[in-house]
């Protein structure tokens, strides 16, 4: 897609980018007046994604989205999405706002797993009554077939600065979780003594309600291959 970042915003992206991609982990913050300054954290668990993520605590949900504000309503704000991967030539790109500007991606590595990082500039138009900026780092993990997105927003890139700290942080501290894989959905199959379920040596099993199937532990080894 052609990119229309005028040269000044392009010169701030990049200041934006040797931040993200050199500061991986998250600084200290020593300005008073940021929003991120002097935050406390807590972790949130979010189970239908199998992980958990850190966010500061006096910051405002944002309706029913994963995502966070210091403020009411409105930005700047950092949130969380996830999807299923579902077919083979699934693309990064398909975690962007739609018809949307971006550079990149940019490989970042994480303590947990590996990313691709865009800058991405939203423009005017009926919806949004002035451009928008964001940072996404969109992380596949393969092993269970699902794709979170970490990202960041605001109305320019100074905003943009105002919540990098807060958004380097929930970045860094995204912890994998193991999650169920149904081998059989038929609790009558899972009885059959017979019937084996071929787990990992390094996964459980499991038998509920619903069936029987592994518990498949995190594999933070495993790297998409774009």
């Amino acid at each position: 897609m052609k990119i229309f970042f005028s040269p000044t915003k392009l010169m701030m992206i990049s200041l934006i980018l040797f931040s993200q991609v050199i500061n991986a982990k998250p600084l200290s913050d020593s300005s008073p007046a940021s929003p991120s300054s002097k935050s406390e954290y807590k972790s949130l668990e979010i189970k239908e994604a199998s992980i958990t993520i850190e966010i500061p605590k006096n910051w405002i949900q944002q309706g029913k989205e994963t995502a966070w504000s210091p403020n009411k309503t409105g930005l700047p704000l950092v949130g969380f999405k996830w999807t299923k991967i579902e077919k083979d030539d699934w693309e990064t790109t398909e975690m962007l706002p739609k018809n949307s500007d971006f550079l990149g991606p940019f490989m970042l590595s994480l303590d947990w797993e590996e990313g691709l990082l865009y800058i991405v500039q939203i423009k005017q138009n009926e919806k949004n009554s002035k451009s928008l900026f964001e940072i996404h780092t969109v992380i596949p993990r393969m092993d269970a077939a699902i794709a979170y997105d970490l990202y960041a927003r605001a109305t320019d890139l100074t905003q943009m600065k105002d919540v990098e700290l807060v958004y380097q942080k929930m970045r860094e501290s995204g912890n994998l979780l193991s999650f169920k894989e149904y081998v059989s959905e038929l609790p009558a199959e899972c009885e059959d003594e017979e019937f084996e379920l071929n787990c990992d040596s390094s996964d459980d099993e499991f038998f509920d309600d619903d069936g029987c199937g592994c518990i498949i532990a995190p594999k933070t080894d495993s790297v998409y291959e774009n």
